[in-house]
């Protein structure tokens, strides 16, 4: 029968039933407005002008309307009082003073960097993060891989934003590239395969999965993202709808955030930093819509977690408020500034507190030396034990009687401890604690440390002479403002390989872990190939 539209008040062919109306408007098509939304709809025009312009657009490019419940009647409401405060943001943001954006930037910068991070596992604190990006100064003994991966982001987000200024819109080499830049190199990384079986597979940055990297819910359900083989076609096809989001003028912000976000992380294109890539691009829209990116905050991880898990299963409108929460947060953030007015948080007093709470529990180690320490275990020690450890055994086993290999810690406090796995990544921590990070601790001549591995071949049973030990001392000493490396085979050091770095050029300097396992490998075999030959190594 006829009626008046419910969104336009004109003319339309209206079906009534218990809990719905079907509406088939001769301008906008066919769609349904469930009877609990009914009230709702009359309260604001520019609700309903906007629902029919989302309607009209939805129709144009072919993509069906869901029934309009009260839940999308409510959202509408909000997105009216969204564009008032975009409308707010494009005025106010022409006349801000340079210092006012300096300090918005920075601060969404950093709790963009901190949250986005925080999420996947990273482990700096707010603080500490401050210190990285802000001074380029470390504190917390936190894994090496946690410092850099905060770099890497911070140099993701700098891209993020040239992209977003460029005429160019997104492309799939460009996310390629973010992801690229997220990881940095390729690494190995520890996974399970859909069985249960544990397995390890190389991570390639800004590379297309080649391997499955579907997952196990908590209930024990395996969760599938697309096949590898299926990405390149699924990412193509993404790209392209993306591209066509970001020209529909009717297309609510929030939704098409949280649909394209989703869409995205349903196909989880990348064996790692899927997450953060998807981050970086939903900024990339707000960023190239000149607006301020919004910040998906770890505490609220959970919330993020259920809107993905409801998208899953149709439901995009959890999402799509939560999406809707962070750009009215940061559009809010943005005026604030542009006003003058302060933008600190009722939470930013919490990291004061912490701060002071710090410096009232008396000195704690030197971050900068801290930080040393790490870059020196993680960058120079592990990696050469790591690969020597097993070479070493085999070598012993097979030539020789017995063999044991040891590390060590000494420092020149008479702190000291040694045995197979001190220096392993899962005992770095806790003997770090125990032996070294004292109250006040600093690199110097007054406190030296000296992290080493001593590998012991007894009785050697190889062809020609036979009957001889070698031992195998590796050490690498901790000196103010120095690493002094070196290599001894029994109490003699090995010439070329012993060598000395300044602290200040430990990020310039290549470990040169390969070159170092194989040079002293050549130099245990020459060693043997010598002794067994009865001579003596001159």
């Amino acid at each position: 029968m006829k009626g008046n539209c419910p969104i336009t008040g004109e003319l339309a062919e209206i079906v009534e039933h218990t809990d719905s109306i079907v509406v088939q408007h001769p301008k906008y098509g066919r769609y349904v407005v469930d009877s609990d939304a009914l009230p709702s709809l009359p309260a604001k025009s520019e609700v309903r002008n906007r629902i029919a312009d989302w309607i009209a657009d939805s129709r144009l490019h072919g993509i069906d309307v869901p029934n309009l419940s009260l839940e999308y009647v409510q959202l509408f409401e909000r997105l009216a009082d969204l564009d008032r405060m975009i409308l707010e943001w494009n005025d106010r943001s022409k006349k801000i003073q340079s210092e006012e954006d300096d300090q918005l930037w920075t601060k969404l910068r950093m709790e963009w960097n901190f949250n986005s991070n925080h999420i996947e596992g990273n482990t700096l604190t707010y603080h500490e993060t401050e210190l990285l990006l802000l001074h380029d100064r470390t504190s917390g003994g936190h894994p090496l891989r946690d410092y850099e991966e905060m770099k890497a982001h911070n140099v993701a987000i700098e891209h993020t934003r040239r992209l977003a200024s460029d005429s160019q819109v997104l492309t799939e080499v460009d996310v390629r590239d973010l992801n690229k830049i997220l990881l940095k190199e390729p690494f190995w990384q520890t996974a399970v395969t859909p069985d249960g079986q544990p397995t390890r597979k190389r991570i390639v940055p800004g590379q297309y999965k080649t391997q499955p990297n579907h997952v196990r819910t908590v209930t024990g359900e395996l969760y599938r993202f697309a096949e590898p083989e299926e990405t390149p076609f699924l990412m193509d096809q993404w790209i392209h709808g993306f591209r066509h989001g970001l020209e529909r003028n009717a297309y609510p912000l929030p939704m098409f955030l949280a649909e394209s976000h989703h869409g995205f992380l349903r196909i989880h294109p990348f064996d790692d930093g899927n997450g953060r890539t998807a981050r970086l691009i939903a900024n990339y829209v707000l960023l190239k819509k000149n607006l301020p990116p919004i910040v998906i905050k770890s505490v609220e991880r959970d919330r993020y977690l259920n809107g993905l898990q409801n998208a899953d299963t149709g439901k995009i409108l959890p999402l799509t408020r939560f999406m809707l929460d962070n750009v009215i947060w940061t559009l809010d953030l943005g005026i604030r500034a542009a006003k003058g007015e302060s933008i600190r948080e009722s939470d930013d007093i919490d990291k004061e507190m912490e701060l002071f709470i710090r410096s009232k529990k008396g000195p704690k180690p030197n971050p900068s030396d801290v930080e040393v320490l790490d870059q020196v275990y993680f960058r120079f020690v592990r990696p050469i034990i790591e690969k020597l450890d097993g070479l070493c055994e085999r070598y012993g086993s097979e030539l020789f009687n017995r063999y044991s290999g040891q590390h060590y810690l000494r420092t020149s406090e008479s702190s000291s401890v040694s045995g197979g796995s001190v220096l392993d990544v899962k005992s770095w921590g806790g003997i770090k604690d125990e032996y070294i990070l004292k109250p006040g601790f600093t690199l110097g001549n007054e406190q030296q440390i000296e992290l080493g591995v001593q590998y012991r071949f007894n009785g050697y049973n190889g062809l020609q002479n036979q009957g001889f030990d070698l031992n195998l001392l590796i050490a690498w000493k901790l000196d103010i403002g120095t690493l002094g490396f070196e290599v001894k085979l029994d109490t003699e050091l090995v010439p070329g390989l012993s060598r000395s770095i300044p602290y200040t050029e430990l990020n310039s300097k290549d470990a040169d872990v390969g070159y170092t396992v194989e040079s002293i490998c050549r130099c245990l075999m020459a060693e043997v190939e010598y002794r067994s030959s009865g001579t003596k190594r001159q």
